[in-house]
């Protein structure tokens, strides 16, 4: 299954190199136009091309996490790559590049928040764990609509949400993915790193404009951002999670 929130900067330019470069297996597997389709078959393209067919049987374990997260890697690679091809003089939009992809082979999710450039912020991100999420019962909200809440009963992480935008109004239950990672998510769990290439900036106190990403309808604006608990640092740390890898009991 695959996911993609954003989009791919200069597409028009783009397109023709990135179908060009595919295997014919993959090529034929899309059935759509749109960016995120031929970004899915790339991926699936970089999986063939570091020797693990989407298509072989692997058993009830599924592909190694670490696979899914070098092919996730190797796919914004090549959309870079692809990117620099475009001349200069033929573009005529933005080449910036809002990266937000999910894959899972059901047995592990990677996801990525990325963003083609050193000074903007990425399409938002966050991630919620606990060992519950129950229905609240409150008066306060009309009788057509739920409300959730992530309980932690114990230091365990039996459920893991991830979304483009807190889910719930209990806001320091979401943890903001840093711009320009992934977040892996495999049995309990959770592990975030940097990815590290030419837009990645290793300062975790570096400020990126959040006007693109505004722009685009892709990321939170005005008061709502500031109540979101304090995100992460590169690393994965931060006030409420010490490392970069969360395990569970």
């Amino acid at each position: 299954m695959w996911m993609h929130n954003g989009g791919v900067g200069a597409w028009k330019h783009v397109k023709r190199r990135l179908v060009s470069s595919l295997g014919d297996e993959w090529f034929n597997f899309v059935q759509g136009s749109t960016d995120s389709e031929w970004c899915f078959a790339l991926f699936l393209d970089c999986m063939d091309r570091m020797g693990h067919s989407p298509d072989a049987e692997v058993g009830e374990n599924g592909f190694p996490h670490t696979v899914l997260r070098k092919a996730m890697l190797k796919t914004i690679e090549r959309i870079n790559a692809l990117m620099r091809e475009v001349p200069a003089d033929v573009r005529d939009e933005d080449t910036r590049s809002l990266l937000n992809f999910a894959v899972t082979d059901g047995n592990s999710v990677v996801c990525s928040r990325y963003v083609s450039s050193r000074t903007d912020e990425a399409a938002s991100l966050f991630f919620s764990s606990g060992t519950s999420w129950k229905e609240q019962k409150n008066s306060n909200i009309d009788a057509d609509k739920k409300d959730y809440k992530m309980e932690r009963k114990d230091k365990g992480a039996d459920i893991v949400l991830v979304a483009s935008e807190p889910l719930t109004f209990e806001r320091d239950n979401w943890v903001t993915v840093p711009t320009n990672s992934t977040i892996t998510i495999h049995k309990q769990t959770v592990m975030i790193h940097p990815i590290i290439d030419e837009y990645y900036n290793p300062n975790p106190a570096h400020k990126r404009s959040s006007q693109f990403a505004v722009q685009k309808g892709q990321t939170i604006a005005g008061p709502d951002k500031a109540a979101i608990s304090q995100p992460m640092s590169r690393d994965g740390s931060g006030l409420r999670t010490p490392t970069a890898a969360f395990a569970c009991g």
